[in-house]
């Protein structure tokens, strides 16, 4: 879920597309005949329900990365003010385009250049009212944006220029006592973030270099780690073909 790549694949109609399958596709949507993972479903609602065992105020969220917004609107079931985030442009417009209709119809691919038509439909206790969606970047956020109770940072740390720099400067947007939610499969490639800022995967003086244990140098000094847990995820990319992937969740308390 990008929020700091120009030119990219997610201002591609095939991105779009697959997000919004991502987000908001049904098991029938994407799994052939019902076979596959089913608990890899829903990620991006789960994500935006990763506060819910945690005591916070629920005043302000904010999706940073927030592609879609699934997410985004997950979390406005709880939250009184959400403010999503993404850096792609053609994303943030079907985000709002989705929030706005509340259903939206998708060509979703099936075999080659063969496609049908789906529709797909925000979660039904969303509050949309609720939700803003704007193009940002999450390397530079404005500061007027203000602080928030709970922020998410989906599959976002991976597909930075520079992780350590965004993560430098996220708690000045978190209220005392607020929940940060960080998940990732971390799958660092030198396409989105060149391999010095990569935060793990390399040696370092013969020695693993693994991004948790980056992530807990840099968040220490303002957050207080709370847990992890594994999130899997699919992303269908046609009738016959998905991703699997298993995203690790860290959840961190603003000290």
């Amino acid at each position: 879920m990008p929020t700091s790549m120009p030119d990219s694949f997610y201002e591609t109609n095939k991105a779009v597309t697959e997000y919004l399958i991502f987000h908001y596709g049904t098991k029938d949507d994407l799994l052939l005949d019902g076979i596959g993972p089913a608990e890899a479903l829903g990620f991006p609602r789960r994500c935006g329900k990763l506060h819910q065992s945690f005591d916070l105020d629920r005043n302000r969220a904010l999706d940073l990365g927030c592609a879609v917004g699934a997410s985004t609107l997950a979390m406005s079931e709880a939250f009184q003010e959400v403010v999503g985030i993404d850096f792609a442009h053609a994303l943030i417009d079907s985000a709002q385009r989705i929030s706005a209709e509340k259903e939206v119809v998708v060509p979703i691919a099936v075999e080659g250049e063969l496609t049908r038509d789906i529709s797909v439909s925000i979660p039904e206790n969303a509050n949309p009212e609720r939700v803003a969606f704007q193009q940002g970047d999450a390397m530079s956020l404005d500061k007027s944006l203000g602080q928030f109770d709970f922020i998410l940072m989906a599959n976002l740390i991976d597909r930075l220029p520079d992780p350590a720099q965004c993560l430098s400067q996220i708690h000045s947007f978190a209220n005392p006592n607020g929940l940060l939610a960080i998940t990732s499969p971390y799958t660092w490639l030198e396409e989105y973030t060149p391999k010095e800022k990569w935060l793990g995967g390399f040696e370092k003086d013969g020695e693993p270099v693994r991004t948790r244990d980056r992530l807990l140098e840099l968040l220490d000094p303002q957050f207080e780690f709370l847990e992890s847990r594994n999130l899997p995820f699919l992303i269908r990319e046609h009738e016959r073909k998905n991703q699997y992937s298993i995203a690790q969740a860290t959840l961190w308390r603003k000290r």
